[in-house]
């Protein structure tokens, strides 16, 4: 395990920003290879506000702490991002972008799902580099445990948490966009990886050690993941019926 951080200009820069700054770089990158780059403005849109979006999100799960300390809400760099708010933050810079470049919300938002793959990779890798997101230690000799560390930087054989996020990611988008046909209805191909998303991440809420409020005896975030599914699944339904529905020779929403 190799931890990386860097001081510029006065700020630490850990593993963790890298690797989604690598990754959102990737899902730039994906992007400016459509329509001559003709969304990049609308994929930085997007990051942005995913990045407030996540700073909010963990000032809500943290509201104790927050409540007292207001102005570190906008201090960023002290760390504290939330999956959760990160995704709905990512929504509503989606709307605005498409309200700017005046575009169909559902057209933008396939036309920016190289951003999804990317990002949420880097994310669950960046969380397994400074021990964010870790799973429960295991005993000696697992032969399936991986060495991470806990936000204390204490080195354990561990549920591989954000690894095994990370990989189902990483196979179930390599499938989809490599065996999907298309075209496909608008919305459909990033309702389906959202909704993926959201499903990996519910699944791995209930491995996860890290410290977290709790309702009902459940983790606050798993709550917000079973939230987030229902429309993001419920559009994937809707949009895959209507692809079925069409009559054949007939060209789908694109």
């Amino acid at each position: 395990m190799i931890r990386v951080s860097f001081r510029w200009s006065g700020v630490e820069v850990n593993a963790f920003a890298i690797a989604v700054g690598l990754g959102a770089a990737l899902g730039l990158f994906r992007i400016s290879r459509q329509r001559a780059g003709q969304w990049l403005d609308a994929g930085l849109i997007v990051l942005a506000v995913s990045l407030i979006g996540a700073r909010l999100g963990y000032a809500l799960f943290e509201l104790a702490y927050f409540s007292v300390h207001p102005v570190e809400v906008i201090q960023i760099w002290r760390g504290g991002l939330s999956a959760p708010g990160a995704i709905v933050g990512a929504w509503l810079g989606l709307l605005l972008a498409a309200a700017i470049e005046k575009v169909h919300v559902l057209r933008l938002a396939d036309w920016l799902y190289p951003l999804i793959p990317s990002v949420s990779v880097a994310t669950w890798l960046g969380c397994w580099l400074i021990g964010a997101a870790y799973g429960s230690e295991l005993p000696a000799g697992t032969w399936w445990a991986v060495q991470s560390p806990d936000l204390s930087g204490q080195l354990a054989a561990r549920v591989p948490v954000q690894l095994g996020a990370a990989l189902a990611l990483v196979v179930f988008y390599y499938l989809m966009e490599t065996l999907v046909p298309l075209p496909r209805p608008s919305g459909w191909l990033s309702s389906l990886a959202l909704s993926w998303l959201v499903l990996v991440s519910l699944v791995a809420s209930f491995l996860r050690a890290d410290p977290m409020q709790m309702w009902r005896g459940v983790r606050l975030d798993t709550w917000v993941y079973l939230v987030l599914l229902v429309p993001f699944l419920g559009l994937f339904a809707w949009l895959n019926l209507v692809a079925r529905q069409k009559p054949k020779g007939t060209s789908p929403v694109v």
